[in-house]
């Protein structure tokens, strides 16, 4: 008698366990359709580097650079848990290590559909695994400078605002930089821009109302001046930079800046993954960030 109880007990906590996990992957469902609608900005915490996932409310998907040659089981474990399987786009902001170092793997596991990088060539060892992961797929190499533009979606539009020329052995100086409009917001990604090119931008566009900044090179003192910080006044900002970096990004410099004009600054070394959200009109997040 006593056996059986027991088994029956058993049977019992395996079916409530079960019933349990399905409640929470539902769950985990439902949250994830809630914001589909939106367009989402997930800053990947790569540690000391840069990887930008973004999502339209039309399912497509860009990546913006790739983080060093360590990250590719992080970057894969997150797209893979935003069920991604489909790349439409890769942006690859410059040729650092630290920016381009897993997309030879994200070429080669992935369906890419484009691939653009500046109009640059570098002898490094990650840059050229992902030249022979291109080779491989068939995929040819696109470049962006100033003034291109890419229509997206309907309501997404791409607008390139550097680099204008091409400076031998300045990979940050020749980072792709682009504002991604949605609706009435914008999206200002700056790769690892200069203080040189953040000038040149504000001094070629209005960019007098960007909404959301993803600051320029890990937070350092050689990017986000204080002209071009109060030109841009940005509402929120994103810095992506490792915890305890050997470079002590971000500088207090640039958090001094953005502090001063106000910015909501949050940091991938304090808070993991950042994730945003927008329906167009508004931004906004699911999970309070310190």
């Amino acid at each position: 008698m006593v056996c059986v109880i027991v088994h029956v007990i058993t049977y019992y906590q395996k079916k409530i366990k079960i019933i349990i996990a399905i409640i929470i992957l539902s769950l985990s469902l439902c949250s994830c359709e809630k914001y589909d609608k939106f367009l989402s900005v997930h800053i990947i915490d790569v540690g000391q580097g840069d990887s930008i996932l973004i999502k339209t409310p039309n399912n497509k998907n860009i990546l913006i650079d790739g983080g060093d040659e360590d990250n590719n089981k992080i970057i894969n474990s997150y797209l893979k848990s935003k069920n991604i399987k489909e790349i439409n786009m890769i942006i690859a902001t410059h040729l650092d290590k630290d920016h381009i170092g897993t997309l030879d793997y994200i070429v080669e596991n992935y369906t890419v559909d484009k691939i653009y990088t500046p109009n640059q060539k570098d002898d490094s060892i990650p840059y050229n695994n992902l030249l022979t992961a291109c080779k491989n797929k068939n995929l040819k190499i696109n470049h962006l400078s100033k003034d291109d533009s890419i229509n997206l979606d309907k309501d997404i539009h791409i607008s390139v605002l550097s680099p204008s020329y091409i400076q031998n052995n300045d990979n940050n100086a020749n980072s792709i930089v682009f504002n991604l409009s949605y609706k009435e917001m914008d999206f200002l990604f700056t790769g690892d821009c200069e203080k040189e090119n953040e000038s040149e931008i504000i001094n070629s566009y209005d960019l007098s109302d960007v909404d959301f900044l993803k600051v320029a090179h890990h937070g350092s003192y050689t990017s986000s001046s204080d002209t071009f910080v109060k030109e841009v006044s940005p509402k929120i900002a994103a810095i992506s930079c490792g915890y305890k970096n050997n470079y002590g990004h971000p500088h207090k410099y640039t958090l001094d800046t953005l502090k001063k004009y106000n910015v909501k600054t949050f940091r991938t070394d304090l808070n993991g993954d950042l994730v945003f959200y927008s329906d167009g009109y508004k931004i906004f997040t699911t999970k309070k960030y310190k």
